[in-house]
């Protein structure tokens, strides 16, 4: 195993002020690949003060035995003896991590070696900062596409978003960025550090203070407790299941945190290999129809929640082109009446030309039709 000191890393020489990051491994079934993740740690130009591996429900368990003599005594597991899923064991990871800040990394990612040190130090280094993306590269037989269409999606949300370079490498977003997460998310905006009072607010990489934790973590549980079948926190923790909840996370934070900046280097590193279970193929329609459910509880919650409130109108209009798409998607299955369902409370929504023309388009005969009559 490779060697490496744990010694925490100053901020600014002479503030007292010591810098120790968290990295939680959510993982499930995956020990080879959850060993490189994990290396990819060891290899940090500054280690993390601990890795804290959530098990959830591994058949076998993992060992923390054999991990720690593997990657060395900071590692430690928590098990979830019943799948709970990715948000709830992220949670559970940071709930239980002791560093100043805290960030994510799946269990077949790897973190880029000077991804603690730059997210940390940029933290630290400016107190009016809420939260730091990673952006994040492609690796593995599959990564050709990613690479291609990944930048483009960051320059849109940059664009949308009303990202300003303030230094090489460096965009920081004020209060605008929640408009450009209603509208897309790409991966680098769910890829952020955060501290552990931040970080149930955050599936993904991201660093934050307490502070920050309390408002985005709250906001968020309050919009699922406007339920009447979600009493209280815990069973919010447990409701919020399935795909795509990186992105809810992030829309959430979007609407309460002031600065926040994007680090524009390859510092997550993603494994493109068709491996992840997001990214197959029969799960397209499962993840269109979550970011739906997803974005109809934010609407909910805009009419009565004040901190959502001030983003009504960007979240029915994300909430509307969400619906567009659904019916765009269920057009090309050969679906109309699904397909017409979701276009007719789109254009309720928001109507607009795009929309509109969308449905004269839909009902005009197909070629085939035309033949077969």
């Amino acid at each position: 195993m490779p060697r490496y000191s744990r010694a925490p890393v100053r901020a600014n020489p002479g503030d007292g002020d010591m810098i120790t990051v968290s990295v939680v491994v959510p993982t499930q079934n995956r020990p080879v690949l959850l060993d490189e993740a994990l290396q990819s740690l060891v290899n940090q130009t500054m280690p993390p003060a601990e890795i804290i591996v959530v098990d959830d429900a591994s058949t076998p368990a993992v060992d923390r035995d054999a991990l720690r003599a593997k990657f060395g005594p900071t590692v430690r597991v928590l098990r979830n003896d019943v799948a709970r899923g990715l948000a709830f064991s992220r949670n559970s990871g940071v709930e239980a991590s002791s560093s100043k800040y805290v960030t994510h990394l799946d269990d077949d990612d790897l973190l880029a070696p000077e991804a603690l040190a730059e997210g940390s130090a940029l933290l630290s280094n400016d107190p009016a900062l809420d939260l730091v993306f990673l952006d994040v590269e492609g690796f593995g037989p599959r990564a050709e596409h990613f690479n291609r269409v990944q930048p483009k999606a960051v320059a849109r949300a940059i664009a949308l978003g009303g990202g300003q370079e303030k230094k090489p490498d460096i965009i920081v977003f004020g209060d605008g960025l929640i408009k450009a997460l209603l509208r897309t998310v790409p991966i680098a905006f769910q890829r952020v550090m955060l501290t552990p009072a931040t970080w149930h607010i955050a599936f993904q990489r991201v660093m934050l203070t307490p502070a920050t934790w309390h408002k985005v973590s709250a906001l968020r549980w309050r919009a699922y407790r406007l339920d009447p079948a979600v009493p209280d926190d815990a069973t919010a923790k447990l409701t919020i299941t399935g795909p795509l909840r990186d992105s809810e996370w992030a829309v959430y934070a979007g609407a309460v945190c002031g600065k926040t900046a994007l680090i524009r280097k390859p510092l997550y590193l993603q494994r493109c290999a068709g491996q992840g279970y997001s990214s197959q193929p029969a799960n397209i329609k499962w993840h269109m129809l979550q970011g739906l459910a997803i974005k109809t509880q934010l609407q909910r919650a805009s009419h009565e929640l004040p901190e959502l409130q001030a983003w009504n109108r960007e979240i029915r209009e994300g909430l509307a082109a969400a619906q567009f798409d659904a019916a765009y998607h269920y057009f090309g299955a050969g679906d109309r009446i699904a397909s017409w369902s979701h276009l007719r409370r789109a254009i309720y929504l928001s109507p607009n030309l795009a929309f509109l023309r969308f449905a004269f388009r839909m009902w005009l005969p197909r070629p085939s039709d035309r033949e077969s009559g």
